[in-house]
């Protein structure tokens, strides 16, 4: 058993000596963005409007350095694009627009937007004067972000086929912040940027990762992410908490 031990010992030196320490590794991800509680990063007033994500693209390149066979610190940078629309929105538009009427609370408009223009909620449309003028429309939100992770990988199986646990956060550094108006037919009106999104901002990051060995030097990679965001926005409503998922594919090259 001594001897077992021993060459057990030899072999794992042997593996830490040909271990490829670095990697270098392009990828690309669908992202979904969402809130886990109700609320609105706009304005109080759509606080019970219904909420969709939407489905964006996030891409990259990542480097990684093997501490040991188990044990990976990573970082690298992406372009995030994330988008999200609250539902059930009414424009309203008349030349005399009365003092119930307001902009949103969260928003610099747009030069060109029309002062006449205010947009509320569904929710309170029976509280229109007969006189106004409405479109049933939506408001999406689009936000543009370069990410900074640091994340620790930690191998669970480390074969021809590899299963890795995932941890770690990310800096995200403002670079796009618009909000439109998007009418039932299909339109699209630039309204202005938020005014409540700080320009840097964090996530906590847990994820797993498969990879494929397809040769010593190339592993095809894929990696379902969770990201909890933190301090992204500056004066919210409600119980708003936003996170994005992705699913990061692409191949890294060791050396």
């Amino acid at each position: 058993s001594i001897e077992e031990a021993l060459d057990r010992e030899k072999d794992k030196i042997e593996k830490e000596k040909n271990l490829n320490r670095w990697r270098i590794a392009p990828n690309a991800a669908p992202v979904y963005f969402n809130s886990l509680g109700e609320g609105s990063s706009l304005d109080p007033e759509f606080n019970n409007n219904s909420k969709t994500g939407e489905v964006n693209m996030s891409y990259g390149v990542s480097a990684s350095y093997a501490v040991n066979n188990k044990l990976k610190v990573r970082s690298g940078i992406n372009k995030v694009n994330l988008g999200y629309n609250t539902n059930n929105v009414v424009v309203f538009q008349s030349v005399g627009v009365s003092s119930s009427t307001r902009a949103l609370k969260n928003l610099d408009a747009s030069p060109s937007n029309s002062p006449a223009t205010s947009i509320i909620s569904g929710e309170n449309l029976s509280n229109k004067p007969e006189s106004f003028a409405t479109t049933n429309t939506s408001i999406n939100q689009a936000l543009g972000y370069i990410e900074v992770p640091l994340e620790i990988e930690y191998a669970l199986v480390n074969n021809k086929f590899g299963i890795n646990l995932i941890g770690g956060f990310s800096s995200f550094f403002l670079s796009d912040n618009k909000i439109y108006s998007e009418a039932e037919g299909g339109g699209k009106t630039l309204l202005g940027e938020a005014n409540n999104i700080n320009n840097v901002s964090y996530s906590a990051n847990v994820g797993v990762g498969f990879n494929y060995q397809v040769s010593k030097k190339i592993d095809l990679n894929i990696e379902p992410m969770f990201k909890y965001q933190m301090n992204t926005f500056n004066n919210t409503s409600g119980d708003f908490t936003p996170y994005f998922i992705g699913v990061y594919t692409g191949f890294a090259i060791k050396f």
